[in-house]
């Protein structure tokens, strides 16, 4: 059994000096597994407190912020925990909030990181410049700029 651990980060960056940027509450990341059960025939999610996860573990990490819409380049930046991969295409958010990744925790993030593979074509050595894999992605951030009201967001991982 294994205890996730991962760090996050919310920041705000002011557009000009003299304006002073809101802070919203230090959010709360919320870390829950995710489990399959059958009622009435129908296969049906539920998500589970958990302090431990296994090796398979499907997990959610989810967090809810409070935002004024006074926040200015207001971003929420949650690592992918070590020896955990990133979920393809599991990045949910509310309306408004805008979805990178990175292939490291400190970025740089774009919508489709990209990484330089060397291949061999025509008995030569070339770097090519190519999307990576989500299953490469080491960190989700959450563009919060000029959203209001509760903000959910979320993705999943899984234990390796």
């Amino acid at each position: 059994m294994k205890r996730l651990r991962s760090s996050l980060g919310l920041s705000l960056l002011s557009t000009a000096a003299a304006v002073t940027p809101v802070q919203p509450a230090q959010p709360v990341l919320t870390m829950q597994r995710v489990t399959t059960t059958t009622v009435a025939g129908k296969s049906v999610e539920r998500l589970e407190v958990t302090q431990t996860t296994r090796p398979g573990d499907l997990l959610q990490v989810s967090s809810t912020l409070k935002l004024t819409g006074k926040e200015k380049g207001a971003r929420f930046t949650v690592p992918i925990p070590a020896n955990t991969t990133y979920v393809s295409g599991s990045a949910r958010a509310s309306t408004g909030v805008k979805v990178s990744y990175a292939l490291d925790a400190k970025g740089p993030f774009s919508a489709r990181p990209m990484k330089k593979v060397t291949v061999q074509e025509d008995g030569k050595t070339v770097t090519r410049e190519v999307a990576a894999p989500q299953n490469e992605y080491r960190a989700v951030r959450y563009d919060l700029s000029g959203v209001q009201g509760t903000v959910t967001v979320a993705h999943r991982i899984r234990v390796n």
